[in-house]
């Protein structure tokens, strides 16, 4: 909500006032009967000082307010929500994991989330793409900590390799292992990226 544009900030303040709202190209009033939940990670009242936020619509959206903790001080909610996170991507996926190991949560409980609950998804996204057994392992969850072992004697050819292999692995995840769009991203030919997965090892 912090990222909304001023001019987009009076059109909002404008249809929770009237309630209502034109489409795009259109004259007529259409009513409208909604509750609007908004989010933001930024201190609204500092946006407010420094006019990047209107004080009306604040006031308007701020009915009830919830404060929720970053996600490293409620470690209780990790894995609940990780679990959650497998289920739905391995049911969109049509895949045969079956959940996370117990090493693998306790990992979990142990990072610090900087990125929050989008984070803890991108991991376990990732985490499903890499897995290739029954069980998300701990070495499947965290890219970084794999190449943790490189040292001043790395070669320059092997730092290279292993960002590219972790920025395809990334790739996938985010694209949930579609092939066309995670070339796309990557800005290469589908031929290329089968063939550097293949030669990193790396599974769909």
């Amino acid at each position: 909500m912090a990222k909304v544009s001023p001019d987009i900030q009076v059109k909002l303040l404008r249809v929770l006032q009237e309630r209502e709202f034109e489409r795009v190209g259109g004259s007529t009033p259409i009513p409208l009967d909604v509750r609007v939940i908004a989010a933001t990670q930024a201190k609204l009242d500092k946006s407010i000082e420094t006019n990047e936020f209107r004080p009306d619509l604040y006031w308007r959206l701020n009915v009830i307010h919830i404060d929720i903790p970053p996600l490293r001080q409620r470690r209780e909610d990790i894995v609940y929500l990780a679990r959650q996170f497998v289920n739905q991507l391995v049911k969109s996926k049509h895949g045969s994991i079956k959940g996370l190991s117990k090493e693998a949560e306790l990992h979990l409980q142990s990072m610090t989330y900087p990125g929050n609950v989008r984070e803890l998804k991108n991991v376990i996204e990732r985490a499903v793409t890499l897995c290739d057994g029954p069980w998300i392992r701990k070495s499947d969850l965290s890219i970084s900590e794999q190449n943790e072992s490189f040292n001043d004697t790395t070669t320059l050819k092997e730092s290279i390799e292993a960002a590219e292999r972790e920025s395809i692995i990334r790739a996938l995840a985010e694209n949930s292992g579609r092939i066309a769009q995670t070339a796309n991203s990557l800005g290469i030919s589908r031929k290329n990226l089968w063939q550097k997965m293949k030669r990193y090892g790396i599974d769909k």
